[in-house]
């Protein structure tokens, strides 16, 4: 039964239902009050979601390995409380039409964005996986039409309820299996918002460093330029310390773009990412299994 003609009243969907229920209500907090859930939320993942908070700590260790026991220990709660604030910006993303966040959101690098655009061949806006990733796709959305790539939800009254949401602020969303309709958004010179840091292993990875550490890092990015000719806009979203504050930078578009070889390319936005973290380490989703595949030989990190 297609999600169209779904009446959603049966028993499965009523932890959903009551989900949603509360997201629509965190919606109409205040900033101060969804700050303070945000951060309270953190708290409560970091007690009770021991694996991820474990997998957060690896990863920490990993990357930033000459920090003291209590650097490691404060940077690890700060993250676990912007990955908290995270999961409460959601419900203002669905749920509303984001007038005071945008108010108070700095956005630096327009001019990059359109200087690609005016090219004429489609833009990859190069993301990554900050805890304010959802705010800052939402934010850019009122003033550029893209399309985000993202992966459908299993649930149909969750998955109808994320496009609804998103859409609220985006043009569209794409599957991201649609390698299709990626191709010919590009083509008709569209932006295509793309994160390009999960760790899906598989034929379309290679294996390359990330904060020195040999890492199955996605080769989508090089293929889809060969194939449309499109640039490559890195885009970054910070959380300020004022409550519903934001930062939205968008960067000069990658030159050279691709290289060599799909190595060093992934190398290459790895690094991107890696400079970005090493000055703002503490709003990325370090709770990811970013480690996980592993290259032959070398035994599981986590």
């Amino acid at each position: 039964m297609s999600s169209n003609s779904e009446s959603f009243k049966s028993p499965r969907y009523w932890g959903v239902h009551i989900g949603l229920y509360l997201l629509k209500l965190i919606a109409k907090l205040t900033p101060n009050q969804r700050a303070k859930l945000g951060s309270f939320t953190g708290k409560l993942m970091a007690k009770f979601a021991s694996k991820r908070r474990r997998i957060a700590s690896k990863n920490l260790s990993l990357c930033f390995p000459n920090l003291s026991p209590q650097e490691h220990d404060s940077l690890l709660e700060e993250n676990m409380q912007a990955t908290g604030k995270g999961f409460i910006e959601t419900a203002s993303c669905w749920y509303s039409n984001l007038e005071h966040q945008q108010a108070n959101t700095q956005i630096t690098g327009k001019e990059h964005l359109d200087n690609a655009l005016a090219k004429g061949k489609g833009v990859i806006l190069l993301s990554f996986h900050m805890t304010s990733l959802e705010m800052g796709g939402c934010l850019l959305g009122n003033h550029y039409d893209f399309l985000a790539m993202y992966k459908p939800n299993k649930n149909p009254l969750f998955e109808k309820a994320m496009v609804d949401g998103r859409q609220r602020h985006l043009k569209g969303l794409l599957d991201r299996s649609n390698v299709r309709g990626t191709i010919k958004a590009l083509r008709n010179n569209e932006i295509v918002w793309y994160a390009a840091d999960q760790n899906y292993g598989g034929k379309t990875t290679v294996f390359v460093p990330f904060f020195g550490i040999q890492t199955a890092t996605i080769t989508a990015t090089t293929k889809l330029v060969k194939m449309t000719g499109a640039a490559v806009v890195p885009f970054t979203q910070r959380r300020l310390a004022e409550d519903d504050s934001y930062n939205l930078t968008l960067y000069p578009a990658f030159e050279g773009f691709p290289g060599e070889s799909e190595e060093h390319d992934a190398a290459r936005i790895n690094q991107f990412l890696e400079d970005y973290l090493r000055e703002y380490p503490v709003d990325y989703m370090w709770l990811h299994q970013r480690f996980r595949n592993r290259p032959k030989g070398e035994p599981a990190i986590y």
